[in-house]
């Protein structure tokens, strides 16, 4: 999303989170960003800094399938402002996500 956006500078990222069932890529066209906006109801837009959770066995096909839950830290954007969470109170969404979808006891 920002100018020095580039393979080399992606590389280090891809191995914060080595899991076979991660697909790590870099995308200057953005096509995975529109098409995960689009899968959240923006026709319009990019989608980065979204977290997603998806259902077991979903299947991206013609696109993302629309995700069992979500949420992003884009302020002043498209992206449903309900789900806008930074700093801690991320960290705290994103956990209670996954247990409330794992049925993980708190």
């Amino acid at each position: 999303m920002l100018s020095d956006d580039t393979s080399a500078a992606a590389a280090p990222s891809a191995r914060i989170i080595d899991d076979l069932r991660v697909r790590h890529f870099h995308d200057p066209e953005k096509r995975a960003g529109k098409a995960i906006a689009k899968s959240l109801g923006s026709e319009d837009a990019i989608a980065w800094d979204t977290y997603l959770f998806y259902a077991s066995g979903s299947e991206w096909t013609d696109g993302p399938p629309a995700p069992i839950d979500w949420m992003h830290q884009l302020p002043s954007s498209w992206a449903d402002p309900a789900r806008f969470h930074t700093g801690d109170d991320l960290l705290q969404e994103l956990h209670e996500a996954m247990r409330r979808l794992t049925g993980a006891q708190p």
